[in-house]
């Protein structure tokens, strides 16, 4: 039997999906918490501890963990790194367990936890993630972290990439009308990405604040192998053998 794909466009829509029983979610936050989650584990992080409050996370750095975090977009003074991609290309996170805090990334993957696994997904480590949820063969939903809840096109449209993949190559089956909506955003736009993204909202506050997008690096798509799958509390690495 085929298994089903869902999306959910921003955490609120989440409570209200159809899937139910155990199930994949796929947490998608390209700017930025899962691009760079998937960038630590790229650059050798041995876990990562996502945690909601900022009051755990000054906590466990207490405890000796190094912590990224930030709140609206921008990098807390407590912290060690903030929530950029090139934060994690330091040789001194490789075997470490990095504890991390965000706005909105987090905050979605805590919440889905408890229906099942959660892999953190960006356009980076796209086809990888797609190949692993093709192998599992389970229900997956789909959820945009998006920004305070109301939904955002870089998401969306990574969202839409995703389920295109795995309706087209693995076989997913779906009904939602999110589902299609979103691919046809990505079927639309995926030949000119950057100019799409560059006129999404998130894209524009981050360059208020100062904060470099990178949208180079962001925007490549299939350049880690890395597959963070959030179970037991904590993110490790499934990648794929060969």
């Amino acid at each position: 039997m085929n298994a089903t794909l869902e999306i959910c466009l921003s955490p609120a829509l989440y409570p209200f999906r159809t899937t139910r029983g155990r199930h994949i979610t796929v947490v998608i936050d390209i700017l930025r918490f899962t691009t760079s989650v998937v960038s630590a584990f790229d650059h050798g992080v041995k876990a990562v501890i996502p945690v909601e409050s900022l009051e755990k996370a000054e906590t466990l750095k207490k405890a000796g963990f190094p912590v990224a975090a930030e709140r609206d977009g921008l990098r807390l003074p407590f912290a060690d790194y903030g929530n950029s991609a090139a934060d994690f290309r330091n040789p001194e996170i490789a075997g470490k367990t990095l504890v991390y805090s965000t706005t909105n990334g987090t905050v979605a993957m805590k919440m889905a936890a408890a229906d099942g696994p959660v892999v953190a997904t960006a356009f980076t480590n796209l086809p990888a993630v797609a190949q692993w949820l093709g192998m599992m063969g389970q229900p997956v939903v789909i959820l945009c972290s998006a920004w305070k809840n109301l939904p955002g096109i870089e998401d969306t449209l990574c969202a839409g990439a995703l389920a295109a993949l795995l309706n087209e190559k693995h076989g997913f089956l779906t009904s939602c009308d999110s589902a299609t909506m979103a691919v046809s955003l990505w079927k639309q736009s995926h030949e000119r990405l950057r100019e799409v993204v560059e006129n999404a909202s998130h894209h524009h506050r981050l360059l208020k604040l100062g904060v470099d997008p990178m949208l180079d690096y962001t925007l490549k798509i299939g350049i880690s192998p890395s597959i963070p799958v959030f179970e037991n509390e904590k993110l490790e690495n499934r990648t794929l053998p060969g």
